[in-house]
């Protein structure tokens, strides 16, 4: 296996590490859908969590920062604040914040396009499409040892190769890449959205509270509802920093969605002096980002166990990037 793990340990949270030689060829078959790295060990900074169901990248622990970041607060005003809301104020609220967390979970749990390793110590094969659509070569990772996939670029945090590579975010733990980006926006268009909601929300409490005050002239009211409404106050000045923080990168990825374009492209001036390949136009582009299928995964293949612990299926057939970018040539072996 690619790697090893005991169920028993640290509460089936691992780290991936190097199997050994007495590592069984399958874990337990009560563990279904369990990924397995097929005849090579893992390189990459990540954990494997939920039998490999789950996967974490290089900053695991601030991917648990913004979770906290983003509950606790909100937690915090429902609590307090729900009565004066009403259920229609508390539902919208409560509906864009669990839409923004599915997108902070999904974005950060998931394999966002890692390309395994050539680890077979055989020089690899040129693919036979070998120039990218605008006429360049393809790229060789010299770590990997692979002909990288178009817009593809090795994470130095994660240490692997990424397609379609966005950016590593740390808020999320991961890179963000070809399987995950969609779920990054979704989660970065819907706490947007949220911190807007917010702002108006204890904006209404906090006027409901100065017109419902005794003091005498604008100033005093403004200042007895604030003091007397501290939860609306923090929320408020809270929600307002998180929304220019993140009104900021949602324009700037509203405006990479348009071009079709990604953060590494855009930091480089990939396409600053020649014709974008990939713009298909804003309508397609769109179309291709966020409504097309999440691609499958090149990591791994599932392998799917029986409830008998001595009859074990698995698919053995072989992941395509394996095909594509780690087919080796006939030359004699070559150690790297």
């Amino acid at each position: 296996l690619g790697f090893a793990t005991d169920p028993n340990e640290s509460g089936g949270f691992m780290k991936s590490r190097r199997a050994s030689e007495d590592t069984p060829l399958f874990p337990s078959s009560k563990m279904r859908n369990y990924y397995t790295l097929q005849d090579q060990e893992w390189h990459g900074i990540n954990t494997f969590c939920c039998g490999g169901l789950v996967i974490l990248g290089s900053n695991p622990f601030w991917f648990l920062i913004t979770n906290i970041l983003a509950m606790g607060p909100f937690a915090l005003f429902i609590a307090y604040e729900y009565r004066n809301m009403g259920p229609w104020l508390t539902g919208g609220s409560c509906l864009i914040y669990a839409v923004a967390q599915y997108g902070l979970f999904r974005a950060g749990m998931m394999d966002p396009g890692i390309i395994p390793r050539n680890t077979t110590g055989r020089v690899p094969r040129v693919p036979n499409d070998d120039y990218d659509v605008d006429g360049t070569p393809l790229t060789f990772c010299e770590t990997c040892k692979i002909f990288r996939p178009r817009r593809a670029k090795h994470c130095k945090y994660c240490d692997n190769c990424v397609e379609r590579f966005d950016h590593h975010c740390p808020w999320v733990g991961t890179c963000i890449g070809a399987r995950n980006y969609k779920y990054f926006i979704l989660f970065l268009f819907s706490i947007t959205i949220l911190s807007a909601y917010l702002i108006g929300v204890n904006a209404w409490l906090l006027y409901k509270a100065k017109e419902s005050s005794k003091e005498e002239g604008n100033l005093n009211q403004i200042m007895d509802a604030l003091k007397n409404n501290w939860c609306s106050t923090m929320m408020g000045a809270y929600t307002v920093l998180v929304f220019m923080a993140v009104a900021n990168l949602a324009v700037y990825h509203c405006q990479l969605i348009i071009n079709n374009q990604t953060t590494n492209e855009q930091m480089k001036e990939t396409w600053a002096s020649r014709r974008n390949p990939y713009d298909k136009g804003c309508f397609q582009n769109c179309c291709n980002i966020l409504c097309s299928r999440v691609p499958e995964s090149h990591l791994t293949s599932r392998t799917a166990m029986l409830h008998d612990d001595d009859d074990v299926e698995s698919d053995t057939s072989a992941p395509q990037t394996r095909q594509m970018y780690h087919a080796v040539s006939s030359e004699p072996e070559h150690k790297w």
